[in-house]
């Protein structure tokens, strides 16, 4: 009996008073304190808490309150319409919280590429979408540096028709290379500030920026994707493009 209640979230308090109350079958509150052992004073807020879940009833006789427990068997009901009311509830919370989620801001995607290996996967990215247009700010080291793949990442490039807008340091072969800008979708321009004697490179999408470092010990890619910040980072390079020469 006591484990029962105690599952049906009775306390240790409302158990007792319970438990007197349908030893009685009907009786006063100062009788079920008395045979609960619990203070006058305190039984009469159980009560009023057992009234309100349901398990006890009043009734007035000559103007006393008597209590009475309720069949056991009547409070299934008042179980499964709970139920139904919070299964209900949830729903409609479900609901809300899907309707927040869908218009909550998605998190930028992070992801480090480490080794030659990882630094080929993360050139890759740039031309993986459905992008018609990339733009790259890159430096000759890269470019010095990546040759043995630079070719058929080149051709992939050109078979799904992207063009590269490209800025880089003013040199020798970068200028050799500018002469094939048109057969390859390409098109560079110069601006030594920005990455003279640098050693990386960085590629824009609509909806991601890499970023590639290169040197003899180290090479690193990183890929941002997040829409937002690939727009702010294409708005800059297309100022720098205003400023670069041909």
């Amino acid at each position: 009996m006591e484990e029962h209640l105690q599952t049906l979230g009775l306390s240790e308090a409302e158990r007792k008073v319970y438990w007197a109350c349908l030893k009685l079958n009907s009786a006063k509150a100062s009788v079920i304190a008395e045979h609960a052992k619990i203070e006058r004073q305190a039984s009469y807020y159980i009560l009023r808490q057992l009234v309100k879940k349901g398990f006890i009833t009043e009734t007035i006789k000559s103007g006393v309150i008597y209590y009475s427990c309720v069949n056991p068997s009547l409070l299934i009901g008042n179980i499964e319409e709970e139920k139904r009311v919070k299964e209900e509830a949830l729903k409609e919370l479900a609901k809300k919280y899907r309707e927040l989620k869908g218009v909550s801001l998605p998190k930028p995607k992070v992801e480090l590429y480490e080794g030659l290996e990882g630094f080929k996967t993360a050139a890759r990215e740039a031309i993986s979408g459905s992008d018609k247009e990339v733009y790259s700010i890159i430096s000759e080291k890269v470019v010095n540096f990546r040759p043995i793949f630079l070719e058929p990442y080149v051709k992939k490039r050109v078979e799904k028709g992207i063009r590269v807008k490209v800025i880089s340091e003013d040199t020798l072969i970068l200028r050799e290379s500018a002469k094939k800008d048109k057969k390859l979708l390409r098109e560079i321009r110069f601006l030594d500030p920005i990455i003279k004697g640098k050693d990386y490179e960085m590629a824009i999408t609509k909806d991601k920026v890499i970023f590639l470092r290169a040197a003899d010990k180290e090479q690193i890619g990183i890929k941002i994707e997040d829409p937002s910040f690939a727009e702010l980072q294409r708005n800059i390079f297309l100022l720098l493009w205003k400023q670069s020469k041909y």
